[in-house]
Order: structure tokens, then C-alpha cells, then sequence
């Protein structure tokens, strides 16, 4: 699934000591809400949803690998 970004309104100074009090433990505090909104949309998503996600996640294709550019030679100029 393609992830989103999510931007929060928070007093800067708090946010900064947040970080400070969480790193000093070595935690990061992206990795702390990403656990939270994880376990927010277990809670909240009914399973049906849940396993539908999962499976269109499972079986969607794969992006294609850039295939190396071939070397130019004089005869592609015209």
C-alpha cells in the first residue's frame, strides 16, 4: 500500500523535548505513532476490512524494474 504523510499541528517546544525525552531511551517518535496508528486502525477497522486491505495489498503487482539503458553508439545518431 502507498503510505501518506500526515502533518499535526503541536507546540514546537514540547515537540522538541518529546524527542529529546524519547531519544535519550532510543526511541524515535515517527516509530511511536506509527505503532499507535497501527494499533488505533486494528481497534478501530472492522476485520473484513482489514483482511480485504491485506489481500489487495498481497496481490497487487509488483512495479517493474527499470531495465538498464542500452549504450549509444554512432550509428543511433541520424
Amino acid at each position: 500500500m502507498k503510505n501518506l504523510t500526515i502533518q499535526l499541528p503541536f507546540e514546537g517546544e514540547k515537540l522538541e523535548a518529546l524527542r529529546l525525552a524519547l531519544e535519550a531511551k532510543d526511541i524515535f517518535l515517527e516509530d511511536e505513532v506509527e505503532q499507535f496508528l497501527n494499533s488505533l486502525y486494528k481497534r478501530t477497522v472492522h476485520k473484513e476490512v482489514q483482511a480485504y486491505l491485506d489481500n489487495k495489498a498481497a496481490n497487487a503487482p509488483k512495479p517493474a524494474r527499470p531495465r538498464p539503458a542500452k549504450p549509444r553508439t554512432d550509428s543511433d545518431n541520424p
